[in-house]
């Protein structure tokens, strides 16, 4: 990235049905190749993050079914932000969205 060049800024969230929690899937232009940016790890616990709010979060109310359950997709969002940091911060900006 040569000076005056801005990161692209993806988010951190997910939606209802998702399976990957960065926005990029719903960007124009070419795929973000994340195999070959992050760790097999994290690209693992990103759709794990993606699979526990599909599993628990309501699609009526945006309740989790427990505040234990609020408390770790929250505090899991927050790790993984920052993991997204370490591993791809110099090509990509990021901002965690959490619901509710």
């Amino acid at each position: 990235m040569s000076e005056g060049d801005a990161k692209r800024l993806l988010k951190l969230t997910v939606d209802y049905g998702q399976k990957w929690p960065l926005n990029d899937i719903m960007q124009p232009g070419p795929r973000i190749d994340w195999d070959q940016i992050i760790s097999n790890d994290l690209n693992r616990r990103l759709r794990e993050w993606a699979a526990f709010f599909n599993e628990h979060a309501d699609w009526e109310t945006g309740l989790y079914g427990s505040e234990e359950r609020r408390k770790w997709f929250d505090s899991e969002g927050r790790k993984l932000l920052k993991l997204l940091q370490d591993e791809a911060g110099e090509r990509f900006d990021f901002e965690l969205h959490l619901w509710f």
